[in-house]
């Protein structure tokens, strides 16, 4: 239970929120509770030391520092009082004091790299175009009104002013209608002199009617549900065309970086299943209104959702438990496509409304990489195509019109930010992209935004990684070269060596930016993930069909999906292995494909078939089981790979040490 005391006072600047204090519950906890989205990769476990605050007022009636906090937090700071927001809660013994004392009693500063705001959040993709036919479709008719002579029903006449009029819209008899409308058709039909406007759902079902001519008022809304950010499309039905777009980052976060530590979270929390389930519908909620708002319309108008997102994603949006997702075997609950009444979740669309959900490939493999070849039709190229929807659980497939390969790679969440010292997500002052002078190390970089610099990106430290490979600072293995260490961009102590990408005169942090060897590292697993799940698909593509061919397949294009495939330098990402050695004319970055998937199949209802079907056609490689795993991914560790026989083109590596 929430004890907050209405005495006690804490005033969060700058963001000037003054709030009541909660006795039972951690600063993070408060924070959390009202609305305000803070950096925490680890879910508020003390385990990544991101939440860091300043305490400027009150901090001796806190608890005294943990062991987490003077992991992360030098003593000099802590004597300034800097503290972790998941570990600084209310000192019970002073509680009276407090009571006694002026409100408010304390003052926490939120800095600008801790804050949630500004993000570079991915809405725009390739899309290649659908037909138009959507599930929705609406008509007008003016009814004939009954007289003694033809005392017809109003539901009956309905159909014979349909049926009549010839119009572009058939209705079954019996007439399948919701029971809620039966019971307002009297008024909504004399409402308008028997002008009505019907709403019928996959020519089966009359989910609406409404008075007068509304016919060009045909809404539908397409959802990308992604573990970090969500983003949502409210297209016109009739014309296909986009009328609004929002976005926000998805407030689970809160509760845990990735869908691991979710899961983790449902697992230990009686009503966590439920607390994640309700922030989820509430962000597709404003993102509704926030859609609804610039089109000038009302959520009423919307009269159907269709949503991708990952396994886990999935279920916790319709409320079901994914904990199963997360034990082997990895069994999801349900796989197929489902419609769900809107009314059923929560979700603020016509009441009637159908919310349409593409269906789980397999294990941590959803509906996301469903949209990723719904709208990619890499199931039609000829070319053998590699699609990398890169994020912290990367899914891979490999594909033409032949076959059809797909699996999961736990790539981590460096490219998010996490486990790398001065990580951050891509949201103003993060460093978004990084060049190197070999002679004399000069860094050059970008922010996004163009703001002071606060962290460094995903994109960033692709680039970083790249251009430090490029200039000898790091060998193949990854490690620091020893013959420059001594150069004034490095730090070094008894314990780490520290490369310098932005000075602290630079920054508003007051301290260095920098890189470590634990960064590099992090990276390097990233990469190792997704260039060796990628080789032991491909590895199974041609053990499993030798006897059809006289060589083995080789990838000759490359699709880069979602906001890391899309703003990282692809030449870069290919110089570090994460991908293959292709011509960079081959590698294409085709967005937020994902979002595409979910707004073509709100587009065109065929395509939720052709979905049902390519579950038939799409082989799921577990890659963590196969024999080879160990070799592959430890060979993918060096930079681009150990054996440099993989990258052909990449000559600059005959310059850069092994180790």
């Amino acid at each position: 239970m929430d004890k907050k005391d209405e005495k006690i006072t804490i005033n969060f600047e700058p963001i000037s929120r003054r709030v009541f204090l909660s006795i039972d519950k951690s600063l993070y906890e408060t924070l959390v509770k009202i609305g305000i989205n803070i950096k925490s990769l680890c879910g508020g476990l003390g385990t990544c030391g991101k939440c860091r605050l300043l305490v400027q007022k009150g901090n001796r009636f806190f608890n005294p520092p943990t062991n987490a906090e003077k992991k992360f937090i030098n003593e000099k700071d802590l004597e300034k009082g800097y503290r972790l927001a998941c570990q600084t809660r209310i000192n019970k013994n002073f509680i009276q004091k407090l009571e006694e004392s002026n409100a408010p009693q304390f003052r926490v500063f939120l800095p600008d790299e801790l804050l949630f705001e500004d993000f570079k959040i991915l809405t725009s993709g390739i899309n290649k175009g659908v037909k138009l036919n959507p599930a929705i479709k609406k008509i007008f008719v003016e009814v004939k009104k009954p007289t003694l002579e033809t005392p017809i029903a109003d539901l009956e006449r309905i159909n014979a002013s349909v049926l009549s009029n010839d119009l572009d819209l058939t209705l079954n008899y019996p007439i399948n209608i919701e029971f809620d409308l039966l019971k307002k058709l009297p008024k909504i039909l004399r409402e308008k002199n028997h002008g009505i406007t019907i709403t019928q759902w996959n020519e089966d079902k009359i989910i609406a009617l409404e008075p007068g001519n509304t016919k060009e008022d045909n809404f539908g809304i397409a959802f990308d549900i992604g573990t970090t950010t969500i983003v949502g499309y409210l297209i016109n039905l009739n014309n296909g065309k986009i009328y609004s777009l929002a976005s926000k980052l998805n407030p689970q976060t809160a509760y845990g970086e990735d869908v691991i530590t979710r899961i983790t979270y449902i697992k230990d929390n009686e009503n966590g299943l439920q607390t994640l389930n309700s922030i989820v519908i509430g962000a597709l909620n404003d993102i509704i209104l926030k859609t609804c708002s610039k089109a000038k319309i009302t959520p009423s108008q919307i009269y159907e959702a269709t949503i991708v997102g990952n396994s886990v994603m999935h279920h916790i949006f319709l409320g079901i438990n994914p904990i199963n997702i997360g034990l082997s075997p990895y069994v999801p609950v349900v796989q197929q496509g489902l419609n769900v009444k809107s009314k059923n979740l929560n979700l603020n669309i016509n009441s009637q409304g159908n919310v349409y959900v593409l269906p789980l490939i397999a294990g941590f493999v959803g509906a996301d990489t469903m949209g990723v070849i719904i709208s990619s039709d890499i199931e039609n190229e000829n070319e053998l195509t590699l699609a990398i929807d890169i994020g912290t659980n990367g899914e891979i497939i490999i594909g033409n019109n032949e076959f059809l390969l797909t699996g999961s790679c736990a790539a981590g969440s460096a490219l998010e930010g996490a486990h790398i010292k001065d990580g951050m997500r891509a949201a103003a002052g993060s460093i978004d992209s990084i060049r190197i002078e070999p002679k004399n190390l000069e860094v050059k970089y970008t922010t996004i935004k163009n703001r002071t610099p606060l962290g460094i990106c995903g994109s960033g430290l692709i680039d970083a990684i790249a251009e430090m490979l490029k200039s000898n600072i790091i060998t193949r293995s990854g490690n620091f070269n020893k013959n420059i260490i001594d150069h004034e961009r490095f730090i070094k102590n008894d314990k780490s060596i520290e490369f310098i990408l932005v000075k602290k005169d630079e920054t508003s942090l007051d301290k260095d930016i920098t890189l470590t060897q634990g960064d590099i590292r992090q990276l390097q697993m990233a990469k190792a993930a997704f260039y060796s799940g990628a080789r032991l698909i491909l590895k199974d593509l041609n053990q499993n069909n030798i006897k059809n061919q006289k060589d083995e397949y080789e990838i000759k294009q490359i699709f880069l999906a979602g906001a890391f495939g899309n703003y990282i330098n692809k030449e870069n990402a290919k110089f570090i292995g994460m991908i293959p050695d292709i011509s960079n004319d081959k590698i294409f970055q085709i967005g937020n494909a994902a979002g595409i998937g979910a707004q073509n199949c709100l587009l065109n209802k065929d395509l939720r078939k052709k979905a049902q079907k390519l579950l038939n056609k799409i082989q799921y490689v577990e890659i963590a089981i196969k024999k080879d795993f160990q070799r592959e991914y430890a060979s993918a560790m060096y930079f681009p790979h150990l054996n440099l026989d993989h990258f052909p083109n990449l000559k600059e590596y005959e310059n850069i040490p092994k180790r």
